[in-house]
């Protein structure tokens, strides 16, 4: 099979969407697909492998830019899968839909390709949360039902993205297959955590509670910061490390400084993809604060959950859905109310003493994430879409 995934965003290893690209890319060339990555061009783009096409972009940032980088962007798109569609003839393609990315089934319904869409969310929900302007929402819509009717199937990455793709748009329920986020298993995996403490510089006589991730407002970190001094009230020998980088960095930063929690609070800044196992295995506990707004309505599939319990850590999370079924089909932690300090701190406190249990937790996390959720798996299942969409045509 022939395939191109279209993925309109600049490639790193910095967020969880990318990794999701890369990671199904990556496993479906270890399946034997003849697989094409497109994205959009950056100024580190130093990838080796030569599937990798990065379409050209730009940058401008005068007022309104930002309406002309789209249009360049889909123009270039536009030529770029015409020209390698004709070139290379490939079967499907396995595109990540958005709001403003309409040039796959442009090229899609020109060059009487099948199309395969990958939603992860829903793109006009975000735009009202984002107080986007009402036409902005409307050619958003829009380019959605075109993408959406362009396409022979759906993979949604939750159930709740599912129902809201049926719901907004009319969809039939047979047209969309749920496929959630998956684990480097080979990568994420228990390590000797003294070791890695050492290999971090990190006090081996303390406890550490671990969160990553992107620091934006909808991972709720400052519900782990007010819950930091209920659980230090406890037990004073306990650091909490926030591996990542993002808009909220600052404030979150100024928030631990207010309460007097700086010297508890050790935020890593940017951490290499490879290196974050590392922080998770020094970890005692893995923490994901979920906020309600923009999660519990399509629920979440987060990497972070997966990476957690493939490292053998236990969870403590916010009962989102999807993450809270995670947890439950897993055994791999303790849910607790979103946006609940008192809550999220009681299950840190009941989890720290109790080693025993720790491990029972993360050891049935690994398993069950090794077994189920690793982008292998991922990478198979979305192989079997393909496949069936290919032989209905």
């Amino acid at each position: 099979m022939k395939l191109f995934i279209i993925y309109g965003r600049q490639l790193d290893l910095f967020n969880g969407s990318n990794v999701h690209a890369i990671e199904v890319f990556n496993n479906l060339q270890n399946l034997g697909v003849d697989v094409f990555l497109f994205s959009k061009s950056s100024e580190n783009g130093n990838f080796k492998n030569s599937n990798i096409i990065e379409v050209p972009s730009t940058h401008f940032q005068f007022p309104f830019a930002n309406y002309l980088n789209i249009f360049i962007y889909q123009l270039a798109l536009f030529s770029y899968l015409s020209y390698y569609s004709i070139k290379i003839k490939p079967d499907l393609f396995y595109t990540r839909l958005a709001g403003n990315s309409i040039s796959s089934s442009i090229v899609s319904s020109l060059l009487k390709i099948t199309q395969v869409g990958e939603v992860n969310g829903l793109t006009i929900d975000e735009m009202i949360i984002q107080g986007s302007s009402k036409l902005n929402i409307k050619i958003a819509r829009l380019i959605e039902n075109i993408n959406f009717n362009g396409c022979s199937k759906l993979v949604a990455v939750t159930s709740g993205v599912k129902k809201g793709l049926m719901d907004l748009y009319s969809i039939p329920e047979s047209k969309i297959v749920v496929i959630n986020n998956g684990a480097n298993t080979d990568l994420f995996t228990p390590m000797e955590k003294s070791k890695v403490k050492w290999e971090l510089n990190l006090d081996t006589s303390l406890y550490y509670v671990c969160f990553v991730g992107n620091l934006v407002s909808w991972q709720g970190v400052e519900y782990l910061i007010k819950a930091a001094p209920l659980i230090l009230k406890e037990y004073a020998d306990v650091c909490f490390m926030v591996v990542g980088d993002g808009i909220m960095k600052k404030e979150w930063m100024q928030l631990a400084d207010n309460l007097g929690l700086s010297e508890k609070f050790f935020f890593t800044g940017r951490i290499s993809y490879e290196k974050v196992p590392m922080y998770i295995n020094a970890s005692d506990i893995c923490v994901a604060p979920f906020i309600r707004e923009r999660n519990s309505k399509i629920g979440l599939s987060a990497l972070k959950t997966y990476e957690y319990l493939a490292c053998g850590k236990p969870l403590v999370a916010s009962g989102i859905p999807g993450v809270k079924d995670l947890i439950e089909v897993s055994g791999g932690g303790i849910s607790v109310t979103p946006e609940d300090p008192e809550e999220l701190a009681a299950a840190v406190i009941k989890l720290l003493p109790d080693e025993n249990a720790r491990s029972l937790m993360g050891d049935k996390g690994c398993r069950y994430v090794v077994e189920n959720h690793s982008w292998h798996s991922v990478a198979r299942k979305v192989l079997a879409v393909c496949n069936d969409v290919i032989k209905s045509h």
